[in-house]
This record gives structure tokens, C-alpha cells and sequence, in this order.
């Protein structure tokens, strides 16, 4: 399956696009950093838990096809995984729809 689509499906779904949006506000509060560099890992799964108000499976199984998507992804430090946006991913998939945009109104002026 093409990844443009697997993103757009990804993104279709109102709870993985609240997770999204989650991760999109990052840093907060939550937000976990390497202590030698200070670059950002992402959040936790449990703040995802607790902000979504979703069940750990559930939120679980929408990480799953936002990281098959390229959207996420999880960094793990020691024992856990911090989880966030993939440098890119949104702005490819923003770069894409707006190229068809720009055809189709090509397009559409050119049948006048």
C-alpha cells in the first residue's frame, strides 16, 4: 500500500489523530529528555493512556498503525519507550496533498 495512504487511513481514525495532535504540542510537561544532550525522546505511553482516555490495548494498537504509517515513533530508553512524531512525516504527507492541489487547480483552469 502506498505510504501517503497509509498515512491519510492512519490519520482518518478521530483517536489517532488525538494522539497526534498530542505529540504535536510536545514538549510539555511530560515530556521526557536525554540527560546529556537534552533532545527530546517524546512522551510516555501511560500520558498517552491518560490524555486519550483510551485502554492500554487500545491505545497500543493505534501507536502500532501510526508507526507502520511513518507517523511515530517510539524511542526506547532502558525499560521504556517515549513515543513521538517522526521529523517529516507530517510535513511529506502536508507537501503531497498540497501538489495535488496545485493540480487539480491547473487542471480545473485549463478546462475553462
Amino acid at each position: 500500500m502506498d505510504l501517503t495512504l497509509r498515512r491519510l487511513e492512519a490519520l482518518a481514525h478521530p483517536a489517532r489523530m488525538a494522539i497526534v495532535r498530542l505529540l504535536a504540542e510536545l514538549p510539555d510537561e511530560h515530556t521526557a529528555y536525554d540527560p546529556r544532550c537534552g533532545t527530546a525522546y517524546g512522551v510516555c505511553f501511560c500520558h498517552l493512556k491518560e490524555k486519550t482516555g483510551l485502554s492500554g490495548p487500545t491505545v497500543s494498537h493505534h501507536l502500532k498503525l501510526l508507526r507502520e504509517a511513518g507517523l511515530v515513533e517510539g524511542v526506547r530508553v532502558g525499560r521504556w519507550t517515549y513515543f513521538r512524531l517522526r521529523p517529516g512525516a507530517l510535513e511529506a504527507l502536508g507537501h503531497e496533498l498540497l501538489n495535488l492541489a496545485h493540480h487539480a487547480a491547473k487542471v480545473s483552469t485549463k478546462a475553462v
